[in-house]
């Protein structure tokens, strides 16, 4: 399954990279807007702990000028987490 949270990948692109059988899910249509079926496939999926979170690296808010010029560079393998404590 690919997930984007964000609105951000190609729909076709992420078909191609997908399995056999696999889903594509987005949470924002070419609208911008969540639609409800989306939001509770999600959640059933989280509570089912069938959704795996890729995270590329972690950090903290104040290094958080540094995390936004990682993820400008393009070359992030997954999410980009800042921790607020």
């Amino acid at each position: 399954m690919i997930f984007d949270a964000v609105g951000k990948t190609s729909s076709s692109r992420s078909k191609r990279a997908l399995k056999e059988n696999g889903v594509f899910l987005s949470v924002f249509k070419s609208t911008g807007k969540e639609t409800t079926e989306d939001l509770l496939f999600l959640k059933e999926l989280i509570e089912a702990e069938n959704l795996k979170s890729v995270i590329d690296r972690s950090y903290p808010l104040e290094e958080i000028v540094e995390a936004h010029r990682y993820v400008d560079k393009g070359h992030k393998k997954g999410n980009v987490v800042i921790t607020i404590v």
